[in-house]
């Protein structure tokens, strides 16, 4: 599985659970208030994690049709930052059966 369908999955689970428990009714409102907080920070990770794969893919097709001997110096460094930071986002899910042990390298 690809680190970004495996951290799409994870958030549609983050945010069904979140708007599950919104509503339930003995859910505290300090309860409800971390619910909505959750579903901001699926809604902000899903922003950050298209703004990371466009930049991903962007280094990829301009490697690909540029000459691999001699890459641009951005395209290796646009590389290795994204999967950085994709490999970020998807520390919080490191014990899901799913994930890669190679996600947790720092590259």
């Amino acid at each position: 599985m690809d680190i970004v369908d495996f951290l799409s999955e994870r958030l549609n689970e983050d945010e069904a659970a979140a708007r599950k428990l919104l509503g339930d009714r003995s859910v505290s409102e300090a309860g409800k208030w971390y619910e909505r907080r959750l579903l901001l920070e699926c809604e902000s990770k899903r922003r950050l994690l298209s703004i990371v794969e466009s930049a991903r893919q962007t280094a990829l097709t301009a490697m690909v049709r540029g000459t691999l001997e001699d890459p641009p110096q951005w395209i290796p460094e646009s590389i290795e930052w994204t999967t950085k930071s994709l490999n970020a986002l998807a520390l919080p899910y490191s014990e899901h059966p799913d994930f890669e042990p190679e996600w947790l390298a720092e590259t």
